[in-house]
């Protein structure tokens, strides 16, 4: 896995009320300790759907976001589902937000690099409901989808947000990941553990 990068995140409730205004979200299901829930995000490049899986622990959690739900390989032909990764991170205190999307891959999906304000708001609302770890997010999905410092720094600022990013799946160049969770479904979870022991 290559060296995970660090960008820090200017997160406000101003932010939070302009982007996020109509984000929700209500349980849907309660299994092994967890809360799973059904989110509606809404923000200026329109609405999407997202599962979050949040330990009912009341612990502080370190927090992850999906920028996808689903991976499909064509050669050969392959479906990948994040959910269970995200419930056995869940399971490891991990606060979880797994935004309703697919990447395909080796073909490039269109939607790639035009997530960023979706992230954001999947951030935003799991800084909201869960007792998440400034300093403990993962990003996994393509590098393209992150936020830009352009998007965070035209932002009122009053918390601050440490974002580890060290598993890009389904962008231009991100082939060693990506191939990694179409090989074995538990790609992922090994990698976040890995990281987790290296940077407790």
């Amino acid at each position: 896995m290559r060296p995970f990068f660090v960008l820090v995140l200017l997160a406000a409730p101003a932010m939070a009320q302009s982007v996020c205004r109509e984000s929700s979200g209500y349980a849907v299901e309660r299994q092994f300790g967890l809360v799973i829930q059904s989110i509606s995000l809404v923000s200026p490049s329109g609405s999407f759907h997202a599962k979050a899986v949040i330990p009912a622990s009341g612990k502080t959690f370190n927090a992850v976001v999906f920028s996808f739900s689903t991976l499909l390989g064509s050669e050969p032909k392959q479906v990948v589902d994040m959910m269970p990764a995200a419930v056995q991170l869940a399971k490891r205190d991990m606060a979880v937000v797994v935004i309703e999307r697919d990447l395909t891959w080796p073909a490039i999906s269109k939607s790639v690099g035009k997530m960023q304000q979706a992230v954001l708001c999947a951030e935003q609302w799991l800084s909201a409901h869960a007792d998440v770890r400034p300093d403990h997010w993962t990003f996994v999905g393509p590098d393209s989808d992150v936020p830009t410092f352009d998007q965070l720094h035209a932002l009122p600022d009053t918390t601050s947000m440490t974002f580890f990013w060290d598993i890009p799946v389904g962008g231009p160049g991100e082939e060693k990941e990506t191939e990694g969770i179409l090989r074995e479904s538990s790609y992922v979870l090994d990698a976040m553990l890995n990281r987790s022991v290296d940077n407790p």
